[in-house]
């Protein structure tokens, strides 16, 4: 049989990555933050949660179509709540704190390639973390799901991104924790990677040289 030299596969050539802000830069949880916001308006957890998942105001929200001060009446009129707006404001945006370990990721990506934003957010948590944070101010741009009027996983979202980037989709990293957020991105034919923790995401970027 004739000797069949092994040829190596290309390598990945990136021009661009984009990462998810919650749970990927800054943590969060969902649990203690449901309950937080269950205990200023005086109803169990299980009972606000019902409300949030029977209802469509969370992906209005992340999609721009509810400012701060309209999220804040529907607070007070759905729910009860009887604080201040700027009480509002902190119960609903004080509940973050930075990844360090990821942090030094971006970081060490940003002096490789252009770095940017790709997240569900709304304008009351993105002004909060811009005033606290040092990384939406260290990246080329941001895709923001308010700003837009789209939210992942759909696949227009990351269309814009790319448009931003100018990049095409096989050189643009993406990061996220969310499994179908990550499937979307690669499905476009992204290098999606999805978040297990800032080791594993070391590891995944030093393979790529960007880290």
């Amino acid at each position: 049989m004739p000797f069949m030299p092994t040829v190596a596969a290309p390598k990945l050539v990136v021009r661009a990555a984009f990462f998810d802000v919650g749970n990927v830069l800054l943590r969060f949880s969902s649990r203690r933050v449901l309950a937080k916001i269950a205990c200023a308006v005086k109803h169990h957890p299980l009972k606000l949660a019902r409300y949030l998942w029977t209802s469509d105001i969370g992906e209005r929200i992340e999609r721009g179509e509810l400012d701060g001060d309209a999220l804040y009446a529907i607070f007070q009129t759905e729910l009860g709540y009887r604080g201040s707006f700027a009480q509002f404001r902190e119960l609903w945006c004080d509940h973050f704190s930075l990844d360090r370990g990821s942090h030094a990721v971006f970081k060490a990506a940003a002096e490789r390639v252009p770095t940017y934003l790709l997240s569900n957010t709304n304008a009351l948590h993105f002004d909060y973390i811009r005033k606290r944070y040092a990384f939406p101010h260290q990246v080329r741009g941001s895709i923001l799901s308010h700003e837009v009027g789209l939210r992942k996983p759909d696949p227009a979202i990351y269309r814009k991104a790319l448009e931003l980037s100018g990049t095409r989709a096989g050189e643009t990293v993406f990061v996220d924790d969310l499994k179908p957020n990550v499937d979307a991105a690669r499905d476009l034919g992204m290098i999606a990677i999805r978040f297990r923790g800032a080791e594993d995401l070391r590891r995944r970027f030093e393979a790529l040289g960007l880290a």
